[in-house]
């Protein structure tokens, strides 16, 4: 059965996969807020108010919350990224009801007391300072801030230390009736649970609280978008026996034509024990234990990225295979052979993602949220296989440069490294 999404006059959506052959049901309730809606003094308040809406309600306290869920061998969690915040749950189908009550009066009765605010609040500076702790994490945080410096996306989404001993009980309750609205709220479903069913959940514990009418809330975001920064490398010194380092490369939106050939490239460059890079680096010359990449496509522009750790003494021997194997890839293109594999490895991904019901519900909602529609598998491997390696190659040749690259690096030792002198 295909996705069914309903828009209701508030301006709430529903969005529903039934997946009959499952048991279990993934319910969503996702907000459209996340850290890049925050003015310049929010700042961490849409993962605050994450953590806080576990507190407790006018009827529940956070022990009923997790007690009753846990009973019932239900799932419960949440995630804040850039564009959203999240609430979730998994489930067998006689059990979607509560789930949906639960989180119904997580969304509207939230409540907590002062002294749960100010608790919490150090829990989430305990999740700030653990995170800056890991040179891994530390060394990502440090590029993306660079790389995003000046734009929505460029602080952290946690916040800073400082700034969440500084709020206010009622700077999360201004914060909640601000952006906890209808036309921001998407409710997914994908398991075993009819439409019908869902419609049902859906306008008992939701649509009866909504009185306004609205529109949702929709993206328009322009294909031309591309965020292309200064050429930088940033260093943060760290007692660590390794150097941890990461070059981001700017790319092309998440909207572009050209969005689906970064598959090839990350697939080919960086992506498991096969790709070029870790051959090279790893396998042929021992210098790293890990290195890999990524790519991150947005409305404003986008990255990908390449990373490892090795001793100091190495650091240098990296750069250099790194800049050989970009050199090469840029000149002569994929084989026919890596492009194969990457339609392979595509393939068999969106088969694996299909039978997770969590994972169906997440790339629903958030495809929803984000372009306003819901590609299906077949759609979606249709445009992979459309890539040539005549479109891979002329991608590298436009973004795998080093004047807009941002290269972050975190260890003992990182200021002495002259990046831009070993990479030409």
């Amino acid at each position: 059965m295909n996705n069914v999404i309903k828009t209701y006059p508030s301006g709430l959506r529903l969005v529903v996969r039934n997946m009959p052959n499952f048991k279990s049901v993934s319910t969503n309730v996702y907000i459209c807020v996340g850290s890049r809606d925050e003015q310049k003094n929010e700042h961490g308040l849409s993962h605050f108010v994450e953590h806080m809406l576990f507190k407790g309600t006018k009827t529940r306290t956070a022990e009923d919350i997790s007690g009753t869920l846990d009973g019932l061998g239900i799932d419960i969690n949440a995630y804040t990224s850039n564009d959203a915040t999240c609430y979730y749950t998994r489930g067998l189908n006689s059990n979607v009801e509560i789930c949906l009550d639960i989180l119904s009066d997580m969304y509207f009765n939230n409540q907590f007391s002062d002294e749960d605010f100010y608790k919490e609040a150090e829990v989430v500076v305990q999740e700030i300072m653990m995170r800056d702790d890991e040179p891994r994490q530390a060394m990502f945080d440090l590029a993306r801030e660079t790389f995003f410096a000046g734009t929505p996306l460029g602080h952290d989404i946690a916040g800073t230390v400082k700034g969440i001993r500084g709020y206010k009980p009622q700077d999360i309750h201004n914060y909640v009736k601000k952006h906890y609205i209808p036309s921001k709220t998407i409710i997914s479903f994908a398991g075993d649970i009819t439409v019908e069913q869902a419609e049902t959940l859906v306008e008992k514990y939701f649509l009866q609280h909504f009185k306004t009418k609205s529109q949702p809330r929709i993206k328009d975001t322009k294909e031309d978008n591309l965020l292309l920064p200064k050429a930088q490398y940033v260093t943060k010194t760290k007692d660590t026996e390794q150097h941890n380092v990461t070059l981001f490369f700017p790319s092309t939106n998440n909207v572009h034509a050209d969005r689906y050939v970064w598959a090839y490239v990350y697939e080919i460059l960086a992506a498991g024990m096969s790709s070029r890079l870790f051959t090279s680096v790893r396998e042929k010359l021992g210098l790293v234990y890990s290195i890999s990449g990524g790519v991150n496509l947005n409305d404003i522009g986008g990255y990908f990225y390449i990373w490892f750790s090795c001793t100091p003494d190495n650091t240098e021997k990296v750069l250099k295979t790194i800049h050989k194997e970009l050199a090469k890839f840029k000149k002569s293109g994929p084989t026919t052979e890596e492009m194969e594999k990457v339609r392979n490895q595509r393939m068999a991904n969106e088969l694996y993602q299909a039978e997770n019901v969590q994972a169906v519900n997440g790339r629903n909602v958030g495809s929803l949220a984000e372009f306003n529609k819901i590609k299906t598998t077949e759609e979606y491997l249709e445009e992979i296989n459309k890539i040539t390696k005549q479109d891979v190659q002329r991608i590298s040749e436009r973004f795998l440069n080093y004047d807009n690259m941002v290269m972050a690096a975190v260890g003992k030792g990182c200021d002495d490294i002259k990046p831009f002198e070993i990479l030409n």
